[in-house]
């Protein structure tokens, strides 16, 4: 295939689109965090990004994984069952949340010691997760009808209404952090009840109680959610401890500076979501000396990669700190201390993408998910240490450590699952 016609093919144009969604979408937010500086001191970004971490964690068990069951049956169910079966995932996500509300009814007071939010904004953290549910499912759809220039359009226009109240709440109104999070949280409402009556109207949600789909969906998710939380646990732990222990200002320096690892994250991501077909392409030749030489072809591409990662991790950096003296409000500038650790952890996640797909493409994911647990939980352990004895710039290091660590061992068990000439990469060199 040419290069010409790789320009040309669907597949391509749909990855692009997303792609550029998804930049838009990682960027708008970092690119408003300058303007939001001068408004906002550290102590109120601090409990914004708690409350974006209370929802995250309050998402996993919200949505229980419908999207991932709602994709793997798209294509065996007929459109009738498959909209009974999304009734009843809407049915489990609605029971889920009147169960959230009724825990935070009685653990209000724990949570606020950890997140430093109000009771109202506790509640309100669940409604969000709930419509914010409803719109990963008609996203979600929109995704398998292949139609990315819906989902384009649907996503970033939330994305404008989200930035564009909370501007407008923090700037104008003088609102502070609570601006900030209504208008994420009016977004959030808008678009959820919006696409929970696309998804009716386009006749995917067809009212009717079934116990086997409940079942079905409940056996799907639930085994997802330690899964999940272990990702949850090595990006948002250690904001909990930092309010706990030390304070939101801390809270709010801390995620100013890991914001800058958006920047490296992103171009990983993006370039593992064009590489990866193309990977798993290559590793499928049948002709053994073809395949040899693929495999060969693959590790040069690693290294390069590798390398160029690490050139980015000083560029970044450098570029980080300086966008943080000249763009952002004083208030800010002790974040300059985590912004080198940010980028550096998001360098080491950036290269455990060069292993971590030969364990999806021998489906040996078992131990996968035993060593991010296993990481995700040394993490706790040693941020709640690091931090009560330096300080919060003991969770940057810890977070950089397991990153580390778990870009080790992702690359030793690849390995030993797809066995891959990477010491062949120097013989040749040489």
């Amino acid at each position: 295939m040419n290069i010409k016609a790789i320009f040309n093919h669907p597949l391509f144009k749909s990855s692009l689109i997303y792609t550029l969604c998804a930049a838009i979408n990682k960027a708008v937010p970092f690119l408003i965090l300058p303007v939001l500086s001068y408004y906002l001191i550290p102590s109120d970004y601090g409990i914004v990004a708690n409350y974006s971490v209370l929802l995250s964690i309050i998402s996993i068990f919200v949505i229980l994984g419908l999207n991932g069951a709602i994709s793997v049956n798209y294509f065996t169910l007929s459109k009738t069952d498959l909209s009974k079966y999304i009734f009843n995932g809407i049915l489990l996500i609605l029971i889920s949340s009147l169960i959230l509300i009724i825990g935070i009814f009685f653990l209000n007071e724990i949570i606020y010691s950890f997140f430093k939010l109000p009771k109202t904004y506790q509640y309100l953290s669940v409604l969000m997760a709930l419509t914010s549910a409803f719109t990963t499912i008609n996203l979600t759809l929109l995704r398998l009808e292949d139609k990315p220039f819906s989902f384009g359009v649907y996503e970033i226009s939330k994305t404008v209404l989200d930035i564009g109240l909370s501007l407008t709440l923090v700037v104008v109104y003088k609102m502070g952090w609570i601006g900030r999070v209504d208008g994420m949280l009016i977004a959030s409402l808008l678009f959820g009840f919006l696409s929970l009556y696309i998804i009716y109207s386009r006749g995917y949600l067809k009212f009717n109680y079934d116990k086997t789909f409940i079942i079905g969906i409940l056996a799907f998710g639930l085994p997802l959610i330690p899964h999940s939380l272990s990702f949850w646990l090595r990006s948002g732990v250690d904001r909990i401890f930092i309010t706990k222990y030390i304070g939101e200002a801390e809270t709010g320096l801390y995620a100013t500076g890991f914001q800058f690892g958006i920047l490296i994250s992103f171009l990983t991501l993006s370039f593992n979501n064009a590489f990866l077909p193309y990977m798993y392409k290559l590793l499928t030749e049948k002709n053994i000396e073809k395949l040899n030489r693929n495999k060969e072809g693959l590790v040069k591409l690693a290294y390069y990669g590798i390398v160029g990662l690490i050139v980015m991790c000083v560029i970044f950096t450098i570029g980080s700190n300086f966008i943080l003296e000249y763009f952002f409000s004083d208030k800010y500038a002790s974040a300059s201390e985590f912004i080198f650790w940010a980028i550096l952890s998001q360098t080491f996640q950036g290269i455990y993408l060069f292993f971590v797909n030969y364990i999806f493409f021998v489906k040996k994911t078992k131990y996968l998910a035993m060593i991010t647990f296993f990481c995700a939980s040394l993490q706790v352990v040693l941020s709640y240490l690091l931090i009560n004895k330096i300080g919060a710039i003991g969770a940057a290091y810890s977070t950089a450590f397991i990153s580390f660590i778990n870009l080790l061992l992702v690359a030793y068990y690849s390995n030993k699952v797809y066995e891959m000439p990477w010491l062949e990469f120097f013989r040749t060199s040489k």
